[in-house]
C-alpha cells in the first residue's frame, strides 16, 4: 500500500520506536553504515549514540584547523564500553562573551569520563604532547584512581607516549582497578622497575611493553615473584633494551604463561636466556625476533622441552652462526607432537623438507622465494595438507595491539 503523499515527512519515525531502531542498528557492523544511519534525522542520531559501545577519536590531520574533541560530547554516549583517544579532550568556556576552547586538568577529564561512562571496560590514551605534562605523567594519579573506581568493569588499559603515565599512575591503577586484566605500555620513558612492584602484586593476565627503556631485569624479578606469577598468561616485551639473560631467567617462575613474545632486547641476550625459556612447560605460543646471539642450541631445547608449544615464530635470529649444534637446530621439530604453526626465516629447501615431517604441522611461513617451490606440496599419505604462507603477510597470533 502506497504512503499518502500528504503525510508529514517524519511519518516513518512515528512507525519505528527507539527500541525497534536500536534492534535494527545492532545488526549494522560497518562504521560507515552506522554513520549514514545517524545522519537520517535527530531521532536516529540519538539512537545511534545511545547504542554505541565503542568510540575512537583519531588524531586530526590538521591540528590547527580541526577543533579538539569536546569532553562534554561524551554525555551523548553513556553506554560506551571501549573508548580510545589520540586527541586532547577539551571544554568550552565563556570569555568576554565568546566561547573559547581550553584544556581542563587531566584529573578533571578522567573524573568526568568515569562519571559519564561507568560501563567502560577498555580505555586507551595516546599522547605525545608535552606542554601539559605533570611531573609524573600526563595523566595524573588522582584522575587515574577516579577512573578505576568510577568504572568498576575496567579491564584493559593502553597508554602510548613518552610521558602519558608514570610509576605513580600505574601504582594507583593496580590498587584501584580490581578487574584489570590487560595492560599495554608503549614508547614510555617514565615507567621503570618501580612500577613493576605494583604490577607484580596485581592479578593481570596480559602485559605488553614496547620501547620502555627504563625497564630492566629487576622489574621482571618483581613480576615473576608476585601475584602475577600465578595469573599472567601473555607477556610481550619489544625493544626494552634493559632486559638481559638474567631477566629472562626470572620468567621461569611464571606458572601460567602461555604466550611469550621477545623482540629487540639487550644485545647481550644469549642461549642462556633461550634455554631458560624452554623450561616454561606451559608455553603454547612463542615468538623470538631480532635477538642476534640465539643459536640452534635454543631451538633444540625448545623442541625437546616445550611439549605443549603450538605456535613458534623465529625471525632474524643468529641461528647456526653462534655456537651451532651440528645436524640439529630446527630439524628437531620434525618430531614435535603439538606444533601447528611455524614461521621460519632464512631456511633452505632441505630444511623445509625435514620440518614437514612434523605430524601436527598445519601452517608453515617461509621466505617468499620458497613459496613457489612448496606452495602446492601436500603432506603425508594420510591426506594431511600443510598451508604455506609468506612473511609478507601479518603473522598469525602476533598482530600488534591496535592503537
Amino acid at each position: 500500500m502506497a504512503i499518502d503523499a500528504k503525510r508529514r515527512p517524519g511519518y516513518i519515525n512515528s512507525m519505528l520506536s527507539d527500541d525497534l531502531l536500536a534492534q535494527i542498528l545492532n545488526k549494522v557492523d560497518q562504521e560507515e553504515d552506522r554513520k549514514s544511519f545517524s545522519e537520517v534525522c535527530k531521532q536516529w542520531l540519538t539512537v545511534e549514540r545511545l547504542s554505541r559501545t565503542s568510540l575512537r577519536v583519531p588524531r586530526p590531520m590538521f591540528p590547527f584547523r580541526v577543533p579538539m574533541f569536546p569532553l562534554d560530547l561524551l554525555t551523548k554516549f553513556p553506554n560506551l564500553v571501549d573508548f580510545r583517544t589520540t586527541r586532547e579532550l577539551t571544554k568550552k568556556r565563556k570569555r568576554r562573551n565568546k566561547q573559547a576552547w581550553f584544556y581542563p586538568p587531566t584529573d578533571t577529564r578522567l573524573e568526568f569520563i568515569a562519571k559519564t561512562c561507568p560501563r567502560l571496560e577498555t580505555y586507551m590514551a595516546s599522547f605525545y604532547e608535552t606542554r601539559h605534562v605533570q611531573s609524573d605523567g600526563h595523566l595524573g594519579t588522582k584522575g587515574l584512581r577516579a577512573l578505576a573506581i568510577g568504572c568498576p568493569k575496567l579491564s584493559r588499559l593502553m597508554f602510548r607516549g613518552s610521558k602519558v603515565v608514570g610509576n605513580a599512575g600505574v601504582d594507583a591503577l593496580c590498587q584501584s582497578a580490581h578487574n584489570l586484566k590487560s595492560l599495554h605500555l608503549a614508547d614510555n620513558r617514565l615507567i621503570s622497575d618501580h612500577a613493576f612492584r605494583a604490577i607484580g602484586s596485581s592479578s593481570i593476565s596480559t602485559l605488553e611493553l614496547t620501547c620502555c627503556p627504563n625497564v630492566t631485569d629487576v622489574g621482571l624479578g618483581f613480576l615473576a615473584n608476585g601475584s602475577t606469577s600465578k595469573t599472567l598468561r601473555k607477556l610481550i616485551l619489544q625493544y626494552c633494551r634493559g632486559i638481559t639473560d638474567t631477566g629472562i631467567q626470572h620468567l621461569v617462575n611464571l606458572r601460567s604463561l602461555e604466550h611469550l613474545e621477545l623482540a629487540g632486547l639487550s644485545p647481550d641476550v644469549t642461549d642462556i636466556g633461550g634455554v631458560a625459556i624452554s623450561t616454561i612447560q606451559t608455553l603454547r605460543e612463542l615468538k623470538l625476533s631480532n635477538i642476534c646471539k640465539l643459536s640452534d642450541r635454543t631451538v633444540v631445547a625448545l623442541a625437546e622441552n616445550c611439549c605443549n608449544l603450538e605456535v613458534l615464530v623465529l625471525h632474524r635470529l643468529g641461528l647456526g652462526v653462534i655456537e651451532p649444534v651440528p645436524g640439529d637446530g630446527i630439524h628437531a621439530f620434525s618430531r614435535h607432537k603439538c606444533l601447528k604453526y611455524l614461521a621460519l626465516y632464512h631456511l633452505d629447501e632441505s630444511d623445509v623438507e625435514i620440518v614437514l615431517g612434523c605430524p601436527s604441522l598445519e601452517s608453515l611461513v617461509l621466505d617468499k622465494s620458497l613459496i613457489g617451490t612448496f606452495g602446492l606440496m601436500h603432506g603425508n599419505s594420510a591426506g594431511r595438507v600443510v598451508k604455506f604462507e609468506s612473511f609478507d603477510k601479518p603473522l598469525l597470533h602476533f598482530i600488534p595491539t591496535v592503537w
